[in-house]
């Protein structure tokens, strides 16, 4: 009798500890999907409910340039990503990577996108209704993410942070790309307040035309943060073609020049010699006088994701070598 108490007891306990292990098994399972939230300005777009998917993708395409370079940095497998002149990516992601054009006014190649059986698709937010639908019919997950021309460093960051929540934990390559949002972040607060009072014009120039930034352009953004004011203004458009005559009452301490060309030498010459051959105008601006001027490559022109912490480093030292 004590035998088949004995038996019986311990078949009881090998039900109850495969429960357990079926259990733990499932809770497992739930712990390991990953979420992707929105951040507050997609938010404020109407994108509430987050992306929850199995697993850490496998094959994710990106269709625009803003998460490229973070989710390279932490490991990330990225099939395709888009064509770029501006954003410099890494030769090993190149290698891996198809790139295809995304460039505003072009049809993508969803033929392609879909082929490349992604289980991860990033798409502009303002996408959603053409391609987004597309992918949606296909059963492919698709997370959208803020774009355009110029994206804002809290929107880059927000984005990079919920991609290391998601993918990146006890991850080397999220850690690092943490501690140098951390190092600008210290950085910029002394900036700010070296260069309060300092004003700044800042120009995108094509060859014989310049186009003049508001503090919420691309660049204008980047020293906002770092302290300086403004010199132009409007409520309705972030850059406008420079009205000659009106610049001449801007006063700016600081003329930032940004390249829409390929070769920075080559546009730094453009500059230098439309300054000497109309000098009588140009003259009339202060920093153009004093010969506070920098010139950015065309990288400063759109906002490429995790490189605006270099971008933003890059121009403090170039402030800072003119004692501006």
């Amino acid at each position: 009798m004590k035998k088949v108490l004995i038996i019986f007891c311990c078949f009881l306990l090998m039900i109850v500890t495969g429960c357990s292990s079926k259990n733990a098994e499932n809770t497992k399972v739930v712990e390991e999907k990953v979420v992707l939230r929105y951040t507050e300005t997609l938010q404020q777009y109407g994108f509430k409910e987050p992306v929850v998917l199995k697993q850490i993708p496998q094959r994710v395409v990106s269709l625009v340039n803003t998460p490229v370079l973070a989710l390279y940095e932490m490991g990330i497998n990225q099939v395709i990503i888009p064509q770029s002149k501006v954003v410099k990516y890494p030769d090993k992601l190149l290698e891996k990577s198809k790139q295809i054009n995304v460039a505003i006014n072009k049809n993508i190649d969803m033929e392609t996108v879909v082929g490349a059986q992604p289980d991860l698709v990033i798409l502009g937010y303002y996408a959603k209704d053409t391609y987004g639908k597309i992918l949606e019919s296909q059963k492919i997950p698709v997370y959208y993410v803020d774009a355009g021309p110029t994206v804002s460093y809290k929107s880059i960051k927000d984005l990079t942070y919920i991609f290391i929540e998601a993918f990146g934990q006890n991850n080397q390559g999220a850690s690092g790309i943490k501690q140098r949002f951390e190092d600008l972040e210290q950085r910029i607060v002394a900036e700010k307040q070296k260069n309060a009072g300092k004003k700044v014009m800042i120009l995108q120039s094509f060859p014989q035309q310049n186009f003049i930034q508001t503090k919420n352009a691309t660049v204008g953004t980047m020293l906002d943060m770092l302290g300086y004011e403004n010199v132009y203004h409007n409520e309705i458009n972030n850059m406008v073609m420079l009205n000659k005559e009106q610049a001449l009452s801007y006063d700016p301490d600081v003329l930032i020049c940004v390249s829409t060309m390929e070769d920075i030498d080559e546009y730094k010459n453009v500059m230098q010699n439309e300054f000497s051959k109309n000098s009588a105008y140009w003259n009339g601006i202060k920093a153009v006088h004093d010969n506070h001027v920098i010139f950015l490559s065309n990288e400063y022109m759109v906002s490429g994701g995790i490189n605006i912490i270099d971008n933003i480093n890059k121009l403090i030292d170039m402030l800072n070598k003119q004692n501006l």
